[in-house]
């Protein structure tokens, strides 16, 4: 193939099929329909060669790929020269840069994620322990535009690629993050924040709610603390029809992390608590912070920050030598 003009970019978007499946996209569309050649390379395969015909690009891989690989895709858009016993161009449209990518775990892998985390919750002998509070810190100026922008409803945003790499929530699902951690001491939310110095503090009797769905997504360490993050959907919504169909579901009265016990007065939410673990709820629908407020559901609070005081925009990935959360 002759193509030597210049790279240009084209972002793909890469959508995992159960089980091991992907599709490549984006959402340009052309006026008439062309042909794109797909260049896709398997870590130490060889390269396939796929030619799709259309007016924008949204092609399926025949075959499925193997978990935790890296892989890498191009694509040229042009005219085929036909007749020609090599492949050629006569008229080369665009000629993008090389896009990469891993593939994320299948519900095998998180099973077998899943028994390494009880495992070492049962090292660290945690404990469970009742919580009041959900709780969220951010910067002033994130809950200042909720409020004058977006009429008090905080919406969820897309999860970024903090943790396991292979974690297929990772860039594909929608939600807000929510700590669980309380001062061993006090039962309280610990008194500190890494992501900001305004915290809302939501009742987690409220947040978490029996006709919820519950689904363990990943386990986790940045060197000290292991982190377990578990997702919390709507019942049929989308990002739960997105959760029944790759990660490991939960009981929501019954399993290690987080759970709803039943009392004749109210409802209990019950975390694991130990040295060194934290448990994380991934919520994936829209909160309005002012009815919350307004009937007492939560309220805000300002604490101390540490380190950075904020988030970074990737997230950061997990520690590839622990031998404790790596497959």
């Amino acid at each position: 193939m002759e193509a030597h003009d210049f790279l240009v970019t084209f972002p793909l978007q890469f959508n995992h099929i159960p089980v091991s499946r992907y599709t490549f996209h984006n959402n340009t569309t052309f006026a008439v329909e062309k042909r794109w050649i797909i260049f896709f390379k398997l870590a130490k395969d060889r390269f396939h060669v796929f030619i799709h015909v259309g007016q924008q690009l949204d092609f399926t891989l025949p075959f499925n790929l193997p978990v935790a690989t890296d892989c890498e895709v191009k694509f040229i858009v042009g005219c085929i020269l036909k007749g020609s016993k090599q492949m050629r161009l006569s008229k080369l449209e665009m000629n993008t840069s090389i896009s990469n990518f891993k593939t994320c775990f299948t519900k095998a892998e998180y099973e077998t994620l899943y028994d390494k985390t009880t495992d070492f919750i049962k090292v660290k002998k945690g404990k469970f322990r009742s919580i009041e509070y959900f709780y969220r810190n951010k910067s002033e100026r994130y809950f200042d535009s909720i409020t004058e922008h977006h009429r008090g409803i905080m919406k969820p945003y897309t999860k970024d690629h903090n943790g396991d790499p292979c974690s297929v929530i990772n860039g594909r699902l929608d939600g807000l993050f929510f700590s669980t951690a309380v001062d061993s001491q006090t039962n309280r939310p610990l008194p500190c924040s890494p992501f900001g110095p305004l915290r809302l503090n939501i009742s987690a009797r409220f947040l978490f709610q029996p006709n919820l769905n519950l689904y363990f997504a990943d386990f986790y360490c940045h060197y000290k603390v292991h982190y377990v993050t578990v997702i919390l959907t709507r019942k049929d919504s989308t990002a739960d029809i997105f959760c029944k169909e790759r990660l490991k579901e939960l009981d929501i009265h019954d399993n290690p992390f987080v759970y709803l016990k039943k009392s004749e007065a109210y409802n209990d939410i019950i975390v694991c608590h130990s040295s060194g673990l934290r448990i994380e709820v991934l919520y994936t629908e829209a909160l309005n912070i002012r009815k919350i407020i307004n009937k007492r559901k939560g309220h805000f609070n300002w604490v101390p920050i540490m380190g950075r005081g904020e988030s970074r925009p990737n997230g950061i990935p997990k520690n590839e030598n622990c031998t404790i959360c790596n497959l």
